[in-house]
C-alpha cells in the first residue's frame, strides 16, 4: 500500500489514495504508514474484525460519532505501532464491550492511556499493552464494567511507575503475568479490586522497585497462581489482612523478596 498520511471517515479524504480501500481488509495487505486517523461520520459499523496494524501511526482520535457504534474489536488492534503512536483518544468508544488479543501490544511510544470513554468494556484478551515500554500511566477511571482480562496485561511495561485500580470495581479475573517485570513500578492502589477472585501466574513478579502492597480491599480473592511477587527485592511492607477467601497460592510466593521481614495477615491465610 502507498503511504497514507491521514484518513478522515467523515469526508472520505485520504492522501495517497491508491489502494487505500485495502486499509480495512482482514488479510494480505501491506501495513500502511498511517499518521493520523479520525472519524466523525455515522459509519454503520457495529463490529470491527481482523487486524489493525499501522506501524507508523502517530496520533489517533477515536472520539468521532462513528466509533460510538462499535461493540467489538478483533485481534491486534493497533498492535506493534512501536515508537510512533504517542496519543490515543478513546473517548468515543462508549459502546465497546470486547477487544481481542494484543490491543496496543508493543506500542513503545505511548506514554499514557485514558480509559474514561470505555464505559461498557467488559472483556479484553491477552497482551493488552504488553511490552509497551514507554507507558508511564494508565487511567482506569472508566473501566467500571471490566470483568476479565487475559494473560500478559501490562507485562514488561518497564516505565510504568504506578497503577491506580480504583475504577476496576467489577474486575473478577486476570490471566498470567499481570504487571510482570514492571521494574519502575513503586505503587499499586488495590482500592477498587473488591470483586477480584482469581489471578494467574507471575502477578507482580520481578517488580524490583515495588516497596509496599496493601491487599486489604481484595476481600473476594480466592486464588493466585505461581510466583506471586517473586523477585520483588525492594518490597518491605505487605498487608494481606482481609484475604479471608484466599484458599490457593501457587509456588514461589514471595521468593526473592529479600527486604521483606514480615507479612500482616489473618490467621486463616
Amino acid at each position: 500500500m502507498h503511504r497514507v498520511v491521514s484518513l478522515d471517515c467523515a469526508t472520505g479524504a485520504i492522501d495517497d489514495t491508491a489502494a487505500s480501500h485495502r486499509l480495512f481488509r482482514k488479510r494480505r495487505f501491506e501495513r500502511p504508514q498511517l499518521l493520523a486517523f479520525s472519524n466523525d461520520s455515522e459509519m454503520n459499523f457495529w463490529t470491527v474484525r481482523g487486524y489493525w496494524l499501522c506501524e507508523q501511526i502517530d496520533i489517533m482520535s477515536l472520539h468521532g460519532t462513528g466509533f460510538s457504534r462499535y461493540d467489538s474489536v478483533g485481534n491486534q488492534y493497533l498492535a506493534s505501532t512501536r515508537d510512533t503512536l504517542t496519543v490515543l483518544d478513546c473517548t468515543g468508544l462508549s459502546q465497546l464491550a470486547t477487544i481481542g488479543d494484543e490491543w496496543l501490544a508493543a506500542c513503545h511510544g505511548i506514554t499514557t492511556l485514558d480509559c474514561a470513554g470505555l464505559t461498557q468494556l467488559a472483556a479484553v484478551g491477552a497482551h493488552w499493552l504488553a511490552h509497551s515500554t514507554g507507558l508511564k500511566g494508565l487511567d482506569c477511571t472508566g473501566l467500571a464494567r471490566l470483568v476479565t482480562v487475559g494473560d500478559f496485561w501490562l507485562n514488561d511495561c518497564t516505565s510504568l511507575t504506578a497503577l491506580d485500580c480504583t475504577g476496576l470495581t467489577q474486575l473478577a479475573s486476570v490471566g498470567d503475568r499481570w504487571l510482570y517485570g514492571c521494574t519502575a513500578l513503586t505503587a499499586l492502589d488495590c482500592t477498587g479490586l473488591t470483586q477480584l477472585t482469581t489471578v494467574g501466574d507471575c502477578w507482580l513478579a520481578n517488580c524490583t522497585s515495588l516497596t509496599v502492597l496493601d491487599c486489604t480491599p481484595m476481600t473476594q480473592l480466592r486464588a493466585v497462581g505461581d510466583d506471586w511477587l517473586r523477585g520483588c527485592a525492594s518490597l518491605t511492607t505487605l498487608n494481606c489482612t482481609g484475604l479471608a477467601q484466599l484458599t490457593t497460592i501457587g509456588d514461589g510466593w514471595l521468593l526473592g523478596c529479600s527486604s521483606l521481614t514480615a507479612v500482616d495477615a489473618d490467621a486463616s491465610l
